[in-house]
């Protein structure tokens, strides 16, 4: 049994998820046509949400409301240490010296919404569509911290269609299941709602207006997805350091089955030694071959223990 055990560990890796809340923030579309698919996209995160048992809340999904600005601020100031996913869904703009994300009302800035962000204390996930998203990184990133955005710089001003394969993907949609684990994490949906957006752009025969970019190791730098080899990242931006996505392949939205009956109280220790097992290989061709198989060795007995420990407890009554 032990044996089988750390063999599925060692190959696989299970995901986990520790999100709490979702917290959906409608801009303004515009036209009729993005209204579509905004309200679309909106939906989707609802299912999805409903789907995972995890709580959903929408702001600005009526354009007639006002002070947006402040009940986002308030929201995010109450939030405290529970784990939350902040999903921005709209246009966005950038005037050559600020990008800002267009919503009812006076529109919010990039370091606006970083300030606003700092008491989140929880792990936090922010997730933004729109165009011109790409300073969200730069300011957000840190530490317990995963960001998506769809560009990859300011100057992408167009509409990002990034968002809307994502929106289909995070429910668990098959094709997006790389390591065909039956869930999809979100470095999954970033991955393949890249490789959809540059599947359109190519078929179209245009040039690509959006690259979208992950940060979750906190250098507010980002990975783009042609950087990764799978779900491996094989560059990094920065000389030394640690690679993005370790952090999102684990985040999941919506549950397999095994995922929802591991007790939650192991999954932070999970988690972590998953994370150095995957740092630990990566490192390997640099390393003297006993020291890492005797390295490698106590990392996977210790995730034995975990697992043997949340058998037990799966079989409690």
């Amino acid at each position: 049994m032990i044996l089988r055990i750390l063999f599925c560990i060692l190959f696989t890796l299970i995901p986990s998820l520790r999100a709490k809340e979702v917290l959906v923030v409608a801009g303004l579309g515009g036209s009729e046509e993005y209204r579509e698919i905004f309200q679309e996209n909106i939906q989707l995160w609802s299912l999805a949400c409903g789907k995972a048992g995890v709580p959903c809340e929408v702001l600005g999904n009526d354009e007639s409301e006002t002070g947006l600005k402040e009940k986002l601020q308030k929201r995010l100031a109450e939030n405290g240490d529970k784990e939350l996913w902040l999903i921005l869904i709209g246009h966005g703009t950038f005037d050559e010296r600020t990008a800002k994300f267009n919503i009812a009302g006076e529109d919010f800035t990039a370091k606006e919404l970083a300030e606003w962000c700092k008491p989140v204390t929880g792990e936090l996930v922010v997730v933004n569509t729109a165009s011109a998203s790409s300073p969200y990184l730069t300011e957000l990133a840190g530490e317990n911290r995963t960001i998506i955005t769809a560009t990859k710089s300011p100057n992408e001003i167009f509409y990002a269609r990034f968002g809307e394969y994502f929106s289909k993907a995070i429910a668990g949609h098959e094709e997006a299941d790389l390591d065909n684990d039956d869930q999809v994490s979100l470095l999954e949906a970033f991955l393949y709602s890249s490789n959809k957006v540059t599947e359109f752009y190519s078929i179209a025969g245009r040039l690509a207006t959006e690259h979208a970019l992950i940060d979750d190791n906190g250098d507010g730098l980002g990975t783009r997805a042609e950087w990764f080899e799978g779900v491996s990242a094989t560059k990094t931006a920065r000389d030394g350091a640690e690679p993005d996505g370790l952090r999102a392949m684990q985040q999941v939205l919506v549950l397999n089955n095994l995922e929802k009956n591991f007790p939650p109280e192991l999954r932070k220790d999970r988690d972590t030694l998953e994370r150095k097992v995957r740092l630990l290989r990566r490192d390997k061709p640099n390393m003297p071959e006993d020291n890492y198989y005797k390295q490698l060795e106590d990392l996977l007995q210790k995730l034995g223990r975990i697992y043997q420990q949340a058998e037990k407890a799966s079989a409690e009554p």
